[in-house]
């Protein structure tokens, strides 16, 4: 086993500020990546950057020279027979994302990332192991790439049969209505609760559900139904701020925890619409452009959080189009979903896949 200090030094990138980049080919590398350009890097090529101070731990590779700024590290290598490459992964396998030395700001001490100890292969082994994990690497961002494309096209498909429609009515008239969830706390026992990270992609995740105990009066009051669209209320992010998806018993499998009800928590805000709007049309409008921007302009911010309620969701406009052509996009939608699906779950065994390479690179074992 080799000391990562004894293979490479973590140099300290130089500040920047924005008024001094002059906008040329180079980029300006902070510790969560590409953050400008400039004309000249101080870096050889190519480059790797160490998150130091906020986003720490991340690692940023460029193919040419780049400007660190002073809250990132870059690599330099002490030994002629380090591939740039292999050293490039090999720090993402370390997750120094974990090694935060500061309660109140972020910090990775390269002192504590020297200790640490990895195993070296030959230079020719090095190169093999960069080549398989960055083809499996390209493979995983292609498949990322493909669940973009289908996203793009369900927007594409909504345009190409709604864009023209110019009567609008406020999302008021569509909903029978808004409801906030629960704010108890989540415990080993009680009811499937869906949460801020389950409301993804237009689509409901339910890899990881924790529980929360509810009174009966509650339980009446959150139990979710087939068709309720549940809205993101509150986010850092002012994009995810009304973010919605609908609930599907069929999409989600049956509640778990034997058989109980799925309810959802104080984060999310539930609208059951009338029976003349289709959940699935409505969602895929408030995830187009114009439905983003409407919920945008009504976002509210209070200490670093963006937040919406009810009465601002309420507000906004959504077309006005028939049930019958509403319930025609929804059976296109479905298909589209279908191999979005698909897709999503192979990207998920291809991350599986990369990170069992990866640990059996980085222990000798590949």
């Amino acid at each position: 086993m080799t000391a990562v200090g004894d293979l490479l030094e973590l140099a300290y990138g130089k500040a920047l500020k924005d008024s001094d980049r002059d906008g040329g080919d180079v980029p300006v590398v902070g510790s969560g990546g590409i953050v400008g350009r400039h004309s000249r890097g101080i870096t050889d090529a190519p480059s790797i950057v160490v998150g130091r101070k906020g986003s720490i731990g991340s690692v940023t590779w460029v193919d040419g020279p780049a400007w660190p700024i002073d809250t990132a590290y870059f690599v330099r290598p002490r030994e002629n027979d380090l591939d740039r490459r292999w050293a490039y992964w090999m720090l993402k396998s370390l997750r120094l994302e974990t090694m935060n030395k500061s309660a109140a700001v972020p910090g990775l001490n390269r002192d504590d990332v020297y200790r640490l100890e990895v195993n070296l292969p030959p230079l020719s082994e090095q190169r093999r192991i960069a080549a398989i994990l960055d083809h499996v690497d390209a493979l995983r961002a292609k498949r990322r790439q493909l669940v973009t494309h289908l996203d793009a096209l369900t927007e594409s498909i909504f345009n190409d049969m709604f864009g023209q429609a110019l009567a609008t009515v406020p999302l008021s008239e569509a909903v029978e209505e808004f409801r906030y969830g629960t704010s108890n706390k989540s415990g080993v026992a009680g009811y499937p609760t869906l949460r801020i990270p389950n409301v993804v992609g237009g689509a409901i995740d339910t890899s990881e559900i924790k529980t929360v105990d509810v009174g009966r009066a509650d339980l009446r009051r959150l139990t979710l139904r087939d068709g309720d669209l549940l809205f993101v209320r509150t986010n850092g992010n002012p994009d995810n701020v009304g973010r919605a998806a609908v609930f599907s018993g069929d999409a989600v499998g049956p509640a778990g925890f034997g058989g109980e009800p799925w309810i959802y928590a104080s984060y999310l805000i539930r609208a059951r619409l009338m029976r003349s709007f289709v959940p699935v049309f409505v969602a895929t409008y408030l995830a187009t452009s114009d439905g983003r921007k409407q919920l945008r302009e009504r976002a509210k911010t209070s200490a670093g959080q963006y937040n919406i309620n009810t009465e601002a969701l309420a507000s906004i406009r959504i077309p006005d189009v028939p049930p019958e052509h509403q319930q025609e996009f929804a059976d296109i939608d479905s298909k589209v979903m279908t191999q979005r699906t698909r897709v999503v779950r192979l990207a998920a065994a291809d991350d599986e896949l990369f990170t069992s390479l990866q640990a059996r690179a980085f222990s000798g074992r590949l």
